[in-house]
This record gives structure tokens, C-alpha cells and sequence, in this order.
């Protein structure tokens, strides 16, 4: 009988490679979620911050995965998720500790508004309905909005997030956006390296 042999060329090796390449790199993606609205990739151990100076209005937008926060994403049904989560909200409203700016341009806080879809705002410390809708997969974020008036604006050349950052170890980077009359630039902070220059 005839013995037959196949030939494999070297593209079809390469495919299985390939694939369990693509397999790998879905894998690794696995922790970034696109949101429908206004949110960016959900990506654990990531913020963003958008940084804007207006006038002698400074704004702080924070949009963060809820892990970075306090740990988990799911509601906070058991007592020592809501005690989590009520002490993540009094420290973010401490506004002149997690964002530092210099004395000289004495910046006060104005309003903090905190928000996320699966924390009732109770918790939060907020007095309004949520009106955001839960997250169906299971990935949620918080926001954050800080705003803090200045009374002198043009003495005002760094904002540092150390206090954010020693406050909150789930993060590992933050990613600003920042807009002043100035400039407007982009900036990647780590624990280590933690102040936005504003001018």
C-alpha cells in the first residue's frame, strides 16, 4: 500500500501560533472594558483626571474603576462594604488632602459630587438620586468632581495628587488631562511622581 505523507506549509504551522497569540492577547485585555456614555477603556489600577483652571475655578473630574477605590465592584450589600465605601467617600470629600495646591494661591473647596452606578448616593455622602444606570458587566466606576475656588489663581503652579495616591494604593496610574489658560497638556502620574505642573 501507499504510504501517503502531508505537507504542511509554514503558514499553516504559524497558525496555531497565531492563534494562541490572539488567545493571549484577549486574555491580557481582559481587565479593559469599554462603557457605554462618556467612559473611557475600564482599566483596574487606572484613573483619569481632567484638570482644568478657569478663572479662579480650579475642577478635578476623577473617573476611576471602583476596585481602585475600595477594593471590589459590586454593590455594597454587607456592612463592611457600606463602612468601605462610606470611608473612601469622607476621604475623597477631603478635598485640600488628596489634591494639594500651593498656599499661595489659596484654593478652598467649593463642592465635591461623587457618584457611581452601583452605590446608592446615601453612601456617598450625596443627597441626589443616582441617575446612572448599573453596569451590566459587572465593571464599575466612580466619578468624581471636586471643585475648589482660588484666591489667587496665578500663584497656583502645581496641584499634587499624593494624598489621592497614598489614600488609595489600587492605583497604579493615573492618566490627567490638563487645560489652563496657559497650557494644556497630558501627564501620566505613579506613586512616585505625583505633582501636575499648571504652569
Amino acid at each position: 500500500m501507499p504510504r501517503f505523507t502531508s505537507r504542511l506549509s509554514p503558514a499553516a504551522l504559524a497558525l496555531p501560533l497565531i492563534l494562541c497569540a490572539a488567545a493571549a492577547q484577549t486574555v491580557h485585555a481582559a481587565d479593559a472594558h469599554d462603557h457605554q456614555g462618556n467612559h473611557p477603556a475600564h482599566v483596574h489600577g487606572v484613573g483619569k483626571l481632567d484638570v482644568a483652571l478657569e478663572g479662579n475655578t480650579l475642577t478635578l473630574h476623577l473617573d476611576s474603576p471602583l476596585i481602585n477605590l475600595v477594593g471590589f465592584e459590586h454593590a455594597a450589600t454587607s456592612t463592611k462594604d457600606k463602612d468601605t465605601v462610606e470611608a473612601a467617600a469622607k476621604m475623597l470629600r477631603d478635598v485640600t488632602r488628596i489634591f494639594v495646591t500651593d498656599p499661595a494661591a489659596q484654593c478652598k473647596p467649593a463642592e465635591v459630587q461623587l457618584e457611581s452606578a452601583v452605590l446608592p448616593p446615601a453612601l456617598l455622602g450625596e443627597k441626589t438620586p443616582n441617575t446612572q444606570q448599573a453596569p451590566t458587566d459587572g465593571h464599575a466606576d466612580l466619578d468624581g468632581d471636586f471643585t475648589l475656588v482660588c484666591a489667587s489663581p496665578g500663584a497656583l503652579n502645581t496641584v499634587d495628587v499624593g494624598g489621592l495616591l497614598r489614600a488609595f494604593p489600587g492605583f497604579q496610574r493615573i492618566d490627567v488631562q490638563l487645560a489652563t489658560p496657559k497650557k494644556q497638556a497630558a501627564f501620566q502620574l505613579t506613586p512616585g511622581n505625583s505633582v501636575i505642573p499648571v504652569n
